[in-house]
């Protein structure tokens, strides 16, 4: 009892956003592998969403921690790289170039956060900035390569290659600053789930 009480005291209320954020992701993952595009890509909005939401509470109740930035990561890898990883594998370039390009997202993605794991933030100043792409950018440039190939006709290799640059792109020393500017993301996220619903 003592033990699960340790457990729940470190999860707190920003981890248990944080298992509400994975559990979208995986609801948004079964709806993908069984051929629901529609619901498979709200249920990543709303796992994008919570997502965002764990870091604010987080800073707000005052308890920003390692444990936090470590589950985050973990959660992270699954939310992000896999759900990529397997769009792109599964319906952005069905086949053996799909496969190979979903791992690359996945096993760079899951390097790149071990190394913010590691390094944290780069500071100028009072901003912080992330090196290299970030994760939810894969998820972002999969799906939104997806929507226009419904409209115009992409060579798969170009495709690929857009993937790939982007994939080892988490590695590179590219700053991406952190805004958490949840002002623009909350409707740019409930649009692309509209988009989603009525286009897919």
């Amino acid at each position: 009892m003592q033990r699960i009480r340790f457990i729940a005291a470190t999860v707190g209320w920003p981890g248990l956003v944080s298992f509400a954020s994975l559990f979208a992701a995986w609801t948004a993952t079964a709806f993908l592998i069984f051929g629901n595009l529609r619901l498979a890509v709200a249920s990543q909005i709303c796992a994008f969403l919570l997502d965002s939401l764990d870091g604010f509470l987080a800073r707000k109740l005052g308890v920003v921690s390692d444990f936090g930035r470590q589950l985050d990561s973990m959660i992270d890898a699954f939310n992000y790289s896999l759900f990529a990883a397997l769009l792109t594998m599964l319906w952005l370039l069905p086949g053996a170039l799909g496969f190979v390009v979903g791992f690359l997202i996945l096993a760079l993605g899951i390097l790149r956060l071990v190394l913010f794991n590691i390094s944290g933030y780069v500071t100028e100043g009072d901003r912080l900035y992330y090196l290299g792409v970030v994760t939810p950018h894969l998820t972002l440039a999969s799906g939104l390569l997806f929507f226009a190939h419904k409209f115009w006709p992409i060579p798969d290799w170009a495709m690929a290659v857009v993937l790939v640059v982007l994939a080892f792109g988490q590695l590179s020393k590219v700053r991406t600053r952190k805004t958490g500017a949840l002002a623009f993301w909350l409707p740019a996220s409930v649009l692309l789930g509209i988009g989603a619903l009525l286009w897919l």
